[in-house]
C-alpha cells in the first residue's frame, strides 16, 4: 500500500485541483491478541473474507470489469530486520513475522458505487495490539456514501461479536491518525500507551464507537446506556462490550450531539483537557509517519470539532446547562445523498 492512502484522503482531505472533495469513510477495530500469531492469522483470514463478501460488490459490481488490485505485506523478524513483500493472496501474507498487510482495489468501473477500497492490518505496540482498518473512497461518485455506510456498521457488529475488541470507531468524511485516535492526539497520548490502557480508559468517541466489555460495565451496561438517550443505537456485543451509534445519520453527529456523547462516556475517558494538535505525532509514535491514516503538516488543518475541549473529570463542567467547548476545525464535511439508516 505504501505511505499514501487514497491519494491523501485519510490525511488532509482535498483534491488539490479546486474541485469538490470526494466522500470517504474509515472503519477501525482494535484488538489485543496480536501476540498469538496462529490465532491472529485465523482471525485475520476470517475478517478479510467477511470484508470482501460484504464490501467488494460496491467496488466490483456484477458484470463490470474487475478493478485493479494490489497486496502488500511488511514483515519484521526478532532482530528488527524488515522486508516488504507482494503476496499473491491475503492468506500468504499472514506469516508469524507479519507487521502490516494490506489489500487495495482501485480504478473501479464508473458503474461501481465506490471508487476504491483498502483493507489494512497493522500490529503495533510490541506487536500485541492489532488494528483492523477498512477505508472506502467515492471519487467522482457524489451521493454514493450512504449506500455503503450501513454495511460498514453491520460489519462492525459482526466483527465486534467475534473478536472482543478493545476499541473501535467509524469516521465519516474526516481524517484519522491511526493507530492514534483523534482524542489521543489532542491529549498528546502515544498510541502504544493508549492501546495498552484501552481496557481501562476509552480511547475516543466518534459517530460509531466500540466500547470494550470492561468499560461498558463501568457505564452501567447496555440498558443504562440506552436510557441515557445519548445514542441512536446501543448494540450489546457477545463478549460484553457495546457498539454505540450516536445518531442515525453521521451528518447529525456534531455540536450538541458530540457534547451529549462526551458527557455520557466521561466516566471512562482518559483525564486531561485536550489541546491543539502538534505539527508532529506525539513522542514515541514515530511509526505513524510510515502507516496509512497519518495527518501531517499544519495543525490548523486538523478537524477537532468532534472532540470536547474539557477534562472529563471536571464534574462542574459536566452539569446540565454548562456549555462545553469543542475543538477547532470548522463545520465538518457532510456526505451528499439521502439519510443513512
Amino acid at each position: 500500500m505504501g505511505d499514501q492512502f487514497f491519494g491523501g484522503y485519510a490525511g488532509q482531505p482535498g483534491r488539490g485541483d479546486g474541485g469538490p472533495e470526494p466522500d470517504f469513510v474509515t472503519w477501525l477495530v482494535y484488538l489485543d491478541s496480536g501476540d498469538d500469531p496462529a490465532r491472529l492469522a485465523a482471525l485475520a483470514h476470517w475478517w478479510y473474507d467477511e470484508a470482501c463478501r460484504t464490501l467488494l460488490p460496491y467496488v466490483h459490481p456484477a458484470g463490470a470489469p474487475a478493478p485493479a488490485t494490489s497486496l502488500t505485506a511488511f514483515e519484521q523478524d526478532a532482530t528488527g530486520r524488515g522486508r516488504r513483500r507482494r503476496p499473491a493472496r491475503w492468506a500468504d501474507g499472514l506469516t508469524p513475522d507479519c507487521c502490516q498487510l494490506s489489500a487495495r482495489w482501485f480504478d473501479a468501473a464508473p458503474t461501481a458505487i465506490a471508487s476504491e477500497m483498502d483493507v489494512f492490518l497493522d500490529r503495533f505496540a510490541g506487536s500485541r495490539h492489532v488494528r483492523l482498518q477498512i477505508s472506502v473512497g467515492f471519487e467522482n461518485r457524489p451521493g454514493r456514501l450512504p449506500l455503503v455506510v450501513p454495511a460498514l456498521v453491520e460489519l462492525a457488529r459482526r466483527v465486534g461479536d467475534a473478536t472482543d475488541p478493545t476499541y473501535g470507531e467509524i469516521v465519516v468524511n474526516a481524517g484519522i491518525l491511526a493507530p492514534a485516535t483523534m482524542l489521543d492526539a489532542a491529549l498528546g497520548r502515544d498510541p502504544a500507551s493508549s492501546a495498552a490502557t484501552s481496557r481501562a480508559q476509552l480511547r475516543g468517541y466518534e459517530w460509531v464507537t466500540v466500547c470494550p466489555r470492561e468499560l461498558a460495565g463501568q457505564l452501567g451496561g447496555p440498558d443504562r446506556l440506552r436510557a441515557s438517550g445519548a445514542f441512536a443505537e446501543v448494540y450489546p456485543l457477545r463478549h460484553g462490550g457495546v457498539l454505540l451509534r450516536a445518531t442515525d445519520d453521521p451528518t447529525d453527529y456534531r455540536a450538541d450531539r458530540v457534547r451529549t456523547v462526551f458527557r455520557t462516556l466521561a466516566p471512562v475517558l482518559p483525564p486531561g483537557r485536550p489541546g491543539q494538535l502538534p505539527t508532529v505525532p506525539p513522542v514515541g509514535s514515530a511509526m505513524l509517519s510510515a502507516v496509512p491514516g497519518v495527518l501531517a503538516g499544519d495543525p490548523g488543518a486538523h478537524d477537532l470539532s468532534r472532540v470536547v475541549f474539557a477534562d472529563p473529570r471536571d464534574d462542574a463542567r459536566l452539569l446540565p446547562g454548562q456549555r462545553l467547548e469543542l475543538g477547532p476545525g470548522g463545520a465538518p464535511r457532510t456526505p451528499s445523498g439521502s439519510t443513512l439508516n
